[in-house]
């Protein structure tokens, strides 16, 4: 969602139509305050029953045009089952005879946001000038997240811990728990580790193996008040997972520890990304999980990702 802005931007000032999107309820609190849709319709079950009464609102509502981002053959299913006249996409997945129009693919990889920007000139849309993906913060979120949280008033760093595409992208929690203690004994900063869905025991995990327990703080927030922490950190140390380009979005420096993926997928402009990888023969292989020795992880050292924290801070 948070590459799509550029291109949700661009078909903004494309046409004079009203853009809906369809997706997670929780999610759709990334875009508030930009302005890029008009109305959301949730859809947050994947059963059957679920899927057939979003169809059936489609149908009712009688869309004159759908464009389908995820490559998923579900995606495309969904508008073709609605009826929707004209359905633009990328024809991967075996579901380009669920499609009317079908966007240009390229030889080379590329990254996400240039991805879905072909769409826009396919459809004979301007582009943005701005390709790097940006976020914002409403005066509601921030009221909202001060009213939970009274205590976050000393500067802090952010740890994003886990990784919902595999294990593979994870770097190891005694790391996690080597450089919180760097940097509460080292820069006095407090850390708040932010574990997504079933990642807690992750978390504890680093939490228990750090010495400077009373610097180290588990935080269970939704996307709105993730938001505004990140906003809020003075920098985020992030496994390559979605909310490093939440923080990056934010304007927030942000440490990425690049693992087994190819760094194209995810490259578009930032001045507030900051890759660290390691340079071993096996990367990038885009696996799930390591049947190796984790090396593209492992051998990116506490102390090396330290000093980048430093450089960045200083």
């Amino acid at each position: 969602m948070v590459m799509a802005v550029p291109f949700l931007e661009s078909l903004r000032a494309s046409v004079n139509d009203e853009i809906w999107g369809i997706g997670k309820s929780n999610a759709i609190h990334l875009y508030n305050g930009l302005n890029l849709l008009d109305r959301y319709i949730p859809l947050d079950k994947k059963d059957i029953v679920s899927f057939f009464d979003a169809v059936s609102f489609l149908k009712k509502t009688e869309f004159k045009r759908g464009i389908i981002l995820p490559h998923s053959f579900r995606s495309a299913l969904l508008f073709y089952m609605a009826g929707i006249k004209e359905r633009t996409g990328y024809a991967r997945n075996k579901r380009g005879f669920m499609l009317t129009k079908h966007a240009p693919e390229t030889l080379t990889l590329e990254s996400t946001t240039r991805h879905y920007m072909r769409i826009i000139d396919m459809l004979g849309g301007r582009r943005t000038e701005n390709e790097t993906p940006l976020l914002s913060v409403t005066q509601d979120e921030e009221l909202r997240y001060y009213e939970q949280y009274t205590d976050l008033d000393k500067p802090y760093i952010v740890f994003v811990i886990g990784a919902q595409y595999g294990s593979s992208k994870c770097w190891p929690p005694v790391y996690f728990s080597e450089l919180a203690d760097m940097i509460v004994q080292r820069l006095e900063m407090m850390v708040y580790l932010l574990p997504g869905k079933d990642e807690k025991g992750l978390a504890r995990d680093v939490l228990d193996g750090s010495i400077q327990k009373e610097g180290i703080e588990i935080m269970d927030m939704d996307v709105r008040d993730l938001k505004v922490c990140l906003s809020r950190a003075s920098l985020v140390v992030s496994n390559d997972t979605g909310p490093r380009h939440i923080s990056a979005a934010l304007s927030v420096p942000t440490v990425v520890l690049l693992g087994p993926m190819d760094a194209r997928y995810t490259d578009y402009p930032s001045a507030y990304t900051h890759l660290l990888s390691a340079d071993i023969p096996c990367r990038p292989c885009n696996r799930r999980v390591c049947d190796r020795d984790h090396g593209c992880m492992k051998q990116i050292t506490p102390e090396t990702v330290f000093r980048k924290l430093e450089e960045i801070l200083g």
